[in-house]
């Protein structure tokens, strides 16, 4: 294998080192996989207030600057920390990246944004361009970073082969036209081919025309973008650029999802002793104060917004607490749905739960502590709540699109030589379908099968090793290699 395939792994949050969702978690454990299959990978992304208040880093480039309109903007690149983290470099310039936010504050996002990650874009070239050691790929991860992709491209033959992977659609990274002038590409960047979109530039669009391959986070969100329902404004966009597109569906990072060895839970358990599960319920609800009973726990851990299916859960809650369950609810989002979600357990206070929060050890006790995960998303890219809930014995509860539709069987009633079905799934976005697909659970609940389908979905695997496969033939094709090279 070529020694210049070296990956460069761009991304607006890495966790733990800062978070907003599951885009972190994948930024964080897909180049270790990638490490795993033998490819040298390093992850770069912005030093945010709040990731140099937590973790302790080092300079590697203390003074470096780049050209950004008619002025040259300074920056540094810090490496660090080891350990949990693995190695990063970070860009830190305190005009773009010394806020209380990632992308916003007050649950409105930051008005410069474009101007703040075009920025980062440019930076991260001029480190890669310092580092010495060759880059044979660098992976792009939705809009913040989709820049990076015309950058390459105008760099000519020999730079790294541009990969761009999208882990939603919904976000275009929409720039003023005006902002061409930071940016700095050739005018031909700028027309319909490229960049503009409806008298705008996107940066989503950038990622998909000037990359070299093009995944998403599942085979059946995939196919979902090219659709008018699912592309946002671009569908006719990637079905011109269906060749270069594949769909790889996340993996899960078991050293930290693991219920027998994670650090965050009352009671560890495997499928081999699934009893810590019991305990782990009954700490959950003392935690939260919620009454003993032999209900169904069902959860759900979320951003608060319109794609996450909120709307559906509260249209349908009166008819759910009817089926006799317990609800828990974590996350954050639209203040509307916070409002209704108050509103909701005010009238059920022996039955639900709402913490507003972004708490990841909560979100550990949960998943370990429900019987049933609830995944209801008007539209999911990929998902990792039901894959965590599978390793955790949780059965998922999921609406049959993207990648909840590729992960999650649904639930038939026989189970030949023990191939079993792992949850529950419906397809209309409607509260009606929702009830009847928490009722079909409801009805497993306690049941001999219930405890078989638990067990058996601990045993499956979902881990990075098959998808970074993937990536790798992806890497190799992007930069023109044979798959056995």
């Amino acid at each position: 294998m070529p020694e210049k395939i070296q990956v460069l792994f761009a991304s607006s949050e890495i966790s733990p080192l800062a978070q907003t969702g599951g885009l972190a978690e994948v930024a964080a454990s897909l180049p270790q996989a990638i490490e795993a299959q033998g490819l040298p990978a390093l992850a770069i992304m912005p030093a945010y207030r709040q990731t140099l208040a937590k973790f302790a880093f080092e300079p590697l480039f203390p003074r470096l600057a780049v050209p950004f309109g008619d002025a040259e903007v300074p920056f540094s690149v810090l490496t660090g920390p080891t350990g949990e983290s693995r190695r990063a470099l970070l860009i830190k310039c305190d005009r773009y990246f010394d806020r209380d936010g990632l992308y916003g504050e007050a649950g409105g996002a930051y008005p410069d944004n474009p101007e703040r990650y075009a920025f980062f874009c440019k930076a991260v070239i001029e480190t890669m361009a310092r580092l010495g050691d060759p880059f044979g790929v660098v992976v792009a991860n939705d809009w913040q970073t989709g820049l990076l992709m015309p950058l390459l491209a105008a760099m000519g033959p020999g730079a790294p082969a541009g990969v761009f992977v999208i882990h939603n659609q919904g976000f275009l990274g929409l720039a003023p036209p005006a902002d061409k002038d930071l940016i700095g590409l050739p005018e031909s960047y700028y027309g319909l081919e490229g960049m503009e979109y409806y008298g705008q530039l996107s940066y989503l669009k950038a990622g998909i025309v000037y990359s070299k391959a093009v995944v998403t986070v599942s085979p059946t969100y995939a196919r979902e973008i090219q659709t008018p329902e699912g592309g946002n404004g671009l569908d006719g966009v990637l079905r011109l650029h269906s060749g270069k597109l594949s769909g790889i569906v996340n993996g899960v990072d078991y050293e930290t999802w693991n219920p027998a060895t994670d650090r965050y839970i009352s009671h560890n358990y495997s499928a081999d002793n699934l009893r810590g599960k019991a305990g782990c319920k009954i700490s959950l609800k003392e935690q939260l104060k919620l009454p003993p009973s032999a209900r169904p726990l069902f959860s759900m851990v979320s951003r608060l917004t319109a794609q996450k299916g909120i709307s559906l859960v509260v249209e349908a809650a009166p008819e759910l607490f009817k089926l006799g369950i317990d609800l828990v609810i974590l996350g954050t989002g639209e203040s509307r749905f916070e409002d209704q979600l108050r509103a909701l357990m005010a009238r059920y206070p022996d039955n639900m739960r709402l913490i507003l929060a972004y708490d990841d050890k909560l979100a550990h006790q949960i998943i370990a502590g429900s019987d049933f995960s609830l995944v209801p998303s008007m539209y999911e890219p990929c998902g990792l709540i039901q894959l965590y809930s599978l390793r955790y014995g949780t059965i998922p509860v999921v609406r049959a699109i993207g990648g909840l539709n590729d992960t999650v069987r649904d639930y038939a009633g026989q189970n030949p030589d023990g191939l079993w079905d792992n949850g529950f799934k419906f397809s209309q976005f409607q509260a009606p379908a929702l009830t009847r697909a928490v009722r079909r659970a409801t009805e497993l609940y306690g049941t001999p099968d219930f405890r078989a389908m638990a067990l058996a979905n601990m045993a499956e695997d979902h881990s990075w090793g098959g998808s970074a496969a993937q990536y790798v033939k992806v890497f190799k094709a992007a930069m023109g290699l044979a798959p056995g090279a």
